[in-house]
């Protein structure tokens, strides 16, 4: 019994000291291991979780900023949260390769699932950013995998709006990709709606209830919402 106790408490204390030593690993050591490259990235592994995370940055974020794909390739087949944002701009890393100009390294995370319309701190999504950047080929990888067009950043901008002066070519090639059809702009009911989510979420606790058919609220008096068609800007 006795040597037994004396078991359970060497391992608590190797448990301890374990825990205390993930704590304690600095943002220089995690940036020295990803530097080095994927076996110093597998030993940093064997200290910290896979899905670590410090100062606003994923160990996969630190790998897209210091372009090692070797570790971007490890992380993602450790099955890292690729989609989870930190970063510059509080993004994916997607967003941060193509803000770097990491483009294989882009490629590689589309390929793998990233997830294309999460907006950051700007409000940007990845197609923003590539459109902003005059990366033709990006943007229609982008596009090919689902991202949107119509999605406005924090201040209101299209990809389209962010297009720079580039050559006439590419200039006339990211319009004709970036361009927004009729079909492609989000309706009425959809704008109303999302407004609409957007006030319940504001006044939560109070006895209001929402009849989305109609876009009506029915608070014991028939309140209308009328929506001036023309008043709506086109994302």
């Amino acid at each position: 019994m006795f040597k037994k106790t004396i078991s359970i408490i060497f391992i608590l204390l190797v448990s301890i000291s374990t825990g205390n030593t993930k704590s304690k690993i600095t943002k220089q050591e995690i940036i020295t291991s990803i530097k080095n490259g994927a076996i110093s990235t597998k030993k940093l592994l064997q200290k910290v979780p896979i899905d670590y995370y410090q100062d606003n940055d994923t160990l996969l974020h630190y790998a897209v900023q210091f372009r090692k794909r070797d570790v971007v390739e490890l992380l993602v087949n450790q099955k890292i949260l690729i989609s989870r944002k930190g970063g510059v701009f509080y993004g994916t890393a997607l967003q941060e390769a193509i803000y770097y100009g990491h483009l294989g390294i882009a490629s590689y995370l589309l390929a793998k699932g990233s997830l294309v319309n999460i907006r950051n701190s700007e409000g940007e999504t990845a197609l923003h950013i590539a459109a902003k950047k005059g990366y033709l080929d990006m943007v229609e990888q982008l596009l090919a995998h689902g991202a949107s067009k119509t999605i406005p950043d924090g201040s209101g901008n299209t990809a389209y709006s962010l297009i720079p002066h580039l050559s006439w070519d590419s200039r006339k090639q990211l319009q004709e990709a970036l361009a927004i059809r009729s079909a492609e702009e989000p309706s009425l009911h959809s704008y109303s709606k999302s407004i609409l989510n957007r006030n319940i979420r504001s006044i939560q606790n109070k006895n209001i209830n929402i009849i989305d058919k109609k876009s009506e609220m029915d608070n014991n008096s028939h309140m209308g919402i009328e929506i001036n068609v023309h008043r709506i800007n086109k994302f």
